[in-house]
C-alpha cells in the first residue's frame, strides 16, 4: 500500500509544500550564483567570466564520474 493511499489530505498538502520550498532555495541559489558570476565579470573583466567556468571542470568530471559508478 502506498503512502498516498494512507496519507491523510493535510499530510500530503504539508509535503508538496515543502517540495514548493526546496525548489525556491535552489532557484535562489541558482540566481545568487548567476549573480555572483556576473559580478566577477564587472570587477575583472574578462578572466572573471573564464577562471570559474575553468575551475568548474574538476567538480563536472568528478560527478560524471560518480554518476556513472552509481
Amino acid at each position: 500500500m502506498a503512502y498516498q493511499d494512507t496519507a491523510s489530505e493535510a499530510e500530503l498538502q504539508q509535503h508538496g509544500e515543502e517540495k514548493e520550498v526546496n525548489v525556491a532555495y535552489i532557484y535562489l541559489a541558482l540566481a545568487l550564483v548567476v549573480a555572483a558570476w556576473a559580478a566577477a565579470v564587472v570587477i575583472f573583466g574578462l578572466p572573471g567570466l573564464y577562471i570559474p567556468a575553468v575551475a568548474m571542470v574538476p567538480v563536472c568530471m568528478l560527478t560524471i564520474v560518480r554518476i556513472t559508478l552509481g
